[in-house]
C-alpha cells in the first residue's frame, strides 16, 4: 500500500506540507522521445525497453550487461564529479517551458537558479531476480552534517510510463518537517544512522509516472529506491536534476510575507539562522578539486572553486 497525493492542495502547497510534489504532464512528450533517443545512444541499447534486464543485479554503478550501470551524472560542475560527459539534448530539461516556469514560482523568480545543469540518468532496468515491495525505510543524501537550509531541491522527470514496483522513487510524505526539527535540535545529528531514521512507519509514496511528469524533492525529506518488478518488465528510465540557487541560504523567518514555496517549505519549524552551512562543501570541494588538479595536470577555474559561496549575482 502506498499513500496518495492530497488532491486537496495545489502544487506547491503539498510540497510545502509532504516535502515533494508532482506535476502532471509538465514536459511534453517529444522531449521524453527524443531524450530517451539519446539514452538509447549513450548505454548502446537500442533493443524494446522490455529487454533492458538488470544482468548484475544488486550491484549499483556497475557495468553487468546492457544496459549498464543504473546512474549516469552529467554535471557542469568538475568540483562535484571531475569531468563528466555532456549532452546538448539531455540539458535541455531546464529549457521546457512549463517546467521551467515550476522552478522559478518554487523559487520565488525567474533569476533565483544558479544557471548550473547538474543531473543524472537514472536507470533501473527490469529485475527478474526482485520480489514485488518497496523499501521500508528511507535516506536522504547527506552525510554529517546535514544542511538545515541549503539552497535548492531536486526534480526528476519520467522519461518513460511506469508500473507499480517499477523501479519508481519513493518518498516519505512529511518526514522533512521532522529531519529539520531534529537538526535544529542537533545539528551533529547523522540522520541515517542505525535509530536515527525517522521515516520507519511513514507509508510511502511511489512516483508511478507518465511520461512528462517530474517529481520534486525537498532535500530533507526521507526517499528510496527500489529494483523493477514491473509486471510488464518495464524499466523507470529519467532524467533526475539538481535546480540550486545562486547563495545558500542562511536565514528563514517566516513572518516575512511573500515567501517562496521553497523558503515556505523551509520555515516549517519556525525562524532559524544558520552557521556557514556550506563550509563542509566547500572543505570537500577543495580537496577534491586539489587532487583532481593534481592527478591529471589540469586547472579547474575559479568559478567552480568558489561554487558553494557564489556571490549574487552567480560569477558569470
Amino acid at each position: 500500500m502506498t499513500c496518495k497525493i492530497d488532491n486537496s492542495l495545489h502544487w506547491t502547497d503539498h510540497y510545502v506540507k509532504y516535502g515533494f510534489a508532482v506535476l502532471k504532464s509538465a514536459v511534453d512528450r517529444s522531449f521524453c522521445e527524443q531524450a530517451l533517443a539519446e539514452i538509447r545512444k549513450i548505454v548502446g541499447d537500442d533493443r524494446p525497453l522490455t529487454e533492458w534486464v538488470n544482468d548484475n543485479p544488486g550491484k549499483l554503478n556497475e557495468p553487468g550487461g546492457k544496459p549498464g550501470r543504473w546512474h549516469y551524472p552529467f554535471f557542469q560542475d568538475p568540483g562535484r564529479t571531475g569531468w563528466t560527459p555532456q549532452s546538448p539534448v539531455l540539458e535541455r530539461v531546464y529549457d521546457q517551458p512549463r517546467l521551467r516556469a515550476a522552478l522559478d514560482e518554487m523559487h520565488g523568480s525567474s533569476d533565483a537558479w544558479d544557471g548550473v545543469r547538474n543531473y543524472y540518468i537514472f536507470l533501473h532496468p527490469y529485475d527478474p531476480t526482485a520480489q514485488a515491495g518497496l523499501e521500508p525505510t528511507g535516506h536522504i543524501d547527506f552525510k554529517t552534517p546535514v544542511p538545515v537550509l541549503y539552497r535548492g531541491f531536486t526534480f526528476q522527470l519520467a522519461l518513460v510510463d511506469t508500473d507499480p514496483f517499477g523501479g519508481n522513487t519513493t518518498i516519505f510524505p512529511g518526514t522533512h518537517m521532522l529531519v529539520q526539527r531534529a537538526l535544529m535540535d542537533d545539528p551533529d545529528r547523522h540522520m541515517n544512522a542505525v535509530g536515527g531514521n525517522l521515516s520507519g512507519g511513514v507509508e510511502p509514496f511511489e512516483f508511478i509516472a507518465e511520461a512528462g511528469d517530474v517529481l520534486l524533492m525537498h532535500h530533507l525529506v526521507y526517499h528510496a529506491g527500489s529494483s523493477s518488478q514491473s509486471a510488464n518488465r518495464k524499466p523507470r528510465v529519467a532524467l533526475h536534476a539538481e535546480s540550486f540557487r545562486k547563495a545558500w541560504l542562511t536565514e528563514i523567518d517566516p513572518s516575512k510575507s511573500g515567501l517562496s514555496p521553497w523558503h515556505r517549505s523551509l520555515a516549517i519549524n519556525g525562524y532559524y539562522k544558520a552557521s556557514d552551512e556550506a563550509t563542509h562543501q566547500r572543505e570537500q570541494r577543495d580537496k577534491y578539486i586539489a587532487r583532481i588538479e593534481s592527478e591529471k595536470g589540469v586547472t579547474i577555474s575559479q568559478k567552480w572553486k568558489r561554487y558553494s559561496d557564489w556571490p549574487t549575482p552567480a560569477v558569470a
